[in-house]
């Protein structure tokens, strides 16, 4: 490749840790490369993307986002269906998963790229820490990504150089990111954020303890939430709970008990094998 990008989401930090090991991987090659975390600087996100719109060499996107009710996020999606559309561009989807289920979200990244012209150089899917159980001792996904997964990262990076060097370099069949049944797919279908917000414990806002800080609007992956003058959500909040997470006052309250039950289920029900996995062109 002439140069690589990275988008990404990263709401626990674990799909900013992954962009960070591909970063790192590209520039030992020497190769040039630029990263944008989506969703908290609109401004440099126009600014990379009309680089790709500009560029007249052989590129490569690594798009992430985490598997948030079995698909990616919102965001990640909106980014794909406003790419420029390029003659000799590849394009690399990948997927971090709290050891739930990683869901279609590979399928439909990698499907939308193709849809927009861009070839598949490849994808993974990593095993993280589940996001929301923060506070269990023993969450789904502990310890992930750790340094196998990190090893398969740069596996992946590493086989997608070597084949960019090819005059014409073999392409990853969208079909491969189908691996989940048909009867999963179209259950997984039905899954949304609009669903999950009618499980998913509400938020209180003890005004109590809050100091109006404003470290839980700074921590928003996707700047929906703000003071007025205590944390107010948008629409477009992705229920992540980093808000909670991250105050350092505890006065964001909420009981997610009841979703640690539902990974576990979900777990339990689902079991992919291996938890990461990376995807190449034979």
């Amino acid at each position: 490749m002439d140069k690589a990008f990275i988008f990404y989401c990263s709401p626990a930090g674990t799909t900013r840790h992954v962009a960070e090991v591909i970063k790192k991987t590209v520039a030992d090659y020497k190769q040039p490369v630029s990263i944008c975390e989506l969703g908290r600087d609109a401004k440099k996100a126009a600014e990379i993307i009309a680089e790709v719109t500009d560029s007249k060499q052989r590129i490569c996107l690594f798009i992430g986002s985490p598997v948030y009710s079995s698909h990616a996020l919102p965001l990640i999606m909106d980014l794909i269906a406003k790419l420029p559309l390029k003659a000799d561009a590849y394009a690399v989807p990948f997927v971090t998963w709290g050891a739930a289920t990683s869901g279609i979200a590979l399928a439909e990244m990698g499907e939308a790229l193709q849809q927009r012209g861009y070839k598949l150089a490849g994808a993974a899917r990593i095993v993280a820490v589940h996001s929301l159980m923060w506070e269990v001792e023993n969450p789904a996904g502990k310890g992930h990504p750790d340094s196998e997964d990190d090893a398969l990262i740069r596996e992946l990076v590493t086989g997608i150089e070597n084949n960019l060097l090819k005059s014409a370099p073999p392409q990853l069949p969208q079909s491969v990111l189908n691996y989940q049944s048909e009867a999963v797919t179209a259950e997984m279908k039905q899954q949304n954020l609009e669903l999950a917000r009618k499980f998913l414990p509400p938020r209180e806002v003890n005004r109590e303890l809050c100091t109006q800080c404003g470290i839980c609007a700074d921590s928003c992956p996707v700047a929906a939430l703000t003071l007025e003058p205590y944390p107010t959500y948008a629409e477009n909040c992705i229920l992540c709970f980093n808000c909670m997470r991250c105050c350092p006052e505890n006065a964001i309250e909420a009981d997610l008990s009841p979703a640690h039950e539902m990974v576990r289920i979900r777990y339990e029900k689902y079991k992919e094998s291996p938890l990461s996995k990376i995807f190449l062109p034979d």
